[in-house]
C-alpha cells in the first residue's frame, strides 16, 4: 500500500487539544477544524483509490454469458454476446464489499424519450466518485410495452456506466458459446455512435 501524504499523517484531534491547552484563539481553532476536515477528505480519497486498485486486481473475470438476437427492418437479424447487469453485480459485489466499496445509481430520470443515469462508487470512509450521466434514448418497437422499454433502456445505461467507472471489460464466455454461436459483442462508444450489433439508438455520455 502506498504511503499516506504528509497531511494525512497529522493527528488533527491532538493538534486541537494542544491548541485548547495553550488557550489558542478562535481563529486558530477554526483553522485547525478546517484542517481536520481536509485531512479526513484526503484520507478518504486515498483509501478510495487504494480500494479501487485492489478491486481491479482481485475482481474475477466477467463473462459475456448471454446472447441477444435483434431483428432488422429488412427482415434479417443479428446477434451479439453480453454480460447481464445482475451477473456483473453478483460477480463484483463480494469483492467490493470486502474493500469497503459499494455501488449505486444517482440522477436517474426520463426526459424526451431518453433515460439518464450515473453510477456512483462509494468508499466506507466517505469518498465517492461518479461515472457522469449516461443518456440512453429509447423508442417503441412493437415488441415491448412502454414500461418494459424504459426498464430495458435503464438496465442498459446502468450496465455501461458501471463498467465504465470500474474500468471493467467483460470477456467472451467460450463455454456459453460452444453450443450457441453469437457474433462478438460490440465495444461501447460514448460519442453519438451506435456500436455494431447494438439494439439501442446512439447515446451520449454527459459529464
Amino acid at each position: 500500500m502506498p504511503e499516506p501524504t504528509a497531511l494525512a499523517k497529522l493527528d488533527p484531534q491532538a493538534l486541537i487539544a494542544q491548541a485548547l491547552d495553550k488557550g489558542a484563539s478562535i481563529e486558530t481553532l477554526e483553522r485547525l477544524v478546517a484542517l481536520a476536515k481536509d485531512m479526513r477528505q484526503v484520507t478518504a480519497r486515498e483509501a478510495y483509490y487504494d480500494a479501487i486498485a485492489e478491486f481491479q486486481k482481485r475482481c474475477p473475470v466477467i463473462k459475456k454469458s448471454k446472447t441477444a438476437r435483434i431483428a432488422t427492418r429488412t427482415g434479417g437479424s443479428y446477434s451479439y454476446a453480453y454480460a447481464p447487469l445482475d451477473e456483473i453485480l453478483s460477480t463484483i459485489q463480494e469483492v467490493m464489499g470486502a474493500l469497503g466499496l459499494s455501488v449505486s445509481w444517482v440522477g436517474s430520470k426520463v426526459e424526451n424519450s431518453t433515460i439518464y443515469t450515473s453510477c456512483r462508487i462509494s468508499h466506507r470512509l466517505g469518498h465517492c466518485e461518479e461515472s457522469g450521466l449516461f443518456a440512453m434514448p429509447f423508442q417503441q418497437d412493437g415488441r415491448m410495452n412502454a414500461a418494459q422499454i424504459v426498464g430495458s433502456a435503464s438496465t442498459y445505461a446502468r450496465r455501461y456506466s458501471l463498467l465504465a467507472i470500474l474500468g471493467l471489460a467483460p470477456e467472451d464466455d467460450d463455454d456459453a458459446h460452444s453450443t450457441e454461436s453469437a457474433a462478438p459483442a460490440p465495444r461501447p462508444h460514448y460519442a453519438n455512435r451506435k456500436p455494431a450489433g447494438d439494439p439501442w439508438p446512439p447515446f451520449t455520455r454527459w459529464e
